[in-house]
């Protein structure tokens, strides 16, 4: 079986990544609409896979930030203008990528605080995106209270299961860089069985 190129890899798992993040957020929404629609707070994983594909493809992140705002929109029945915001607002996740370059995704991945601190700053991103947005339908500073409050629940999940995946083998790590430390070790270790007279 030929391997397949880095273009095609970072294409398939770009693809998992949105078809799971529509999928989850699908459910997430059904139940909020069904069994919390009189709740304050809903959940979304939107803002957790934006996060996972910022680390793993960057600026990329911004597709399956979009595909979870998209499926959000259609199974909450959203106007247009609503559409807008949410799928607009997506794209101020890519903000993120300025904490990203400063620090360095290796310490992102490490350090809870700063792990923290780029989750926080993404879900901030995010909601000031769609505010900004929503400002030009309805000027209220109010709705931005009702952005941030809103999903709250979201950031939470998001750092929580940031932090359970920063164990996990290059699940948060820049896909590059983790295929290269990958190759390397695999080359390490066969010129080491090969010196080795008793691995023969």
């Amino acid at each position: 079986m030929n391997q397949i190129t880095f273009k095609q890899y970072k294409s398939i798992d770009l693809t998992l990544i949105c078809i799971i993040t529509a999928i989850f957020e699908t459910i997430a929404t059904l139940a909020t609409n069904r069994w919390f629609n009189l709740q304050a707070m809903a959940i979304s994983i939107t803002l957790t896979m934006t996060c996972v594909a910022l680390m793993r493809w960057s600026a990329y992140a911004v597709i399956p930030s979009a595909i979870g705002s998209l499926a959000f929109c259609i199974v909450s029945s959203a106007t247009p203008i609503q559409y807008l915001i949410y799928c607009g607002g997506s794209i101020f996740s890519l903000l993120s990528l300025i904490i990203i370059r400063q620090v360095g995704k290796e310490k992102l991945r490490r350090d809870f605080v700063w792990r923290l601190i780029f989750v926080t700053f993404t879900y901030l991103s995010t909601v000031l995106g769609r505010w900004l947005i929503s400002l030009l339908f309805e000027p209220s500073l109010m709705s931005l209270v009702t952005f941030i409050t809103t999903d709250i629940l979201s950031l939470l999940f998001a750092v929580v299961v940031m932090s359970l995946l920063k164990g996990a083998d290059g699940m948060i790590e820049d896909q590059k860089e983790y295929l290269l430390r990958i190759d390397g070790e695999s080359k390490e270790e066969e010129a080491a069985n090969l010196n080795d007279p008793f691995s023969k």
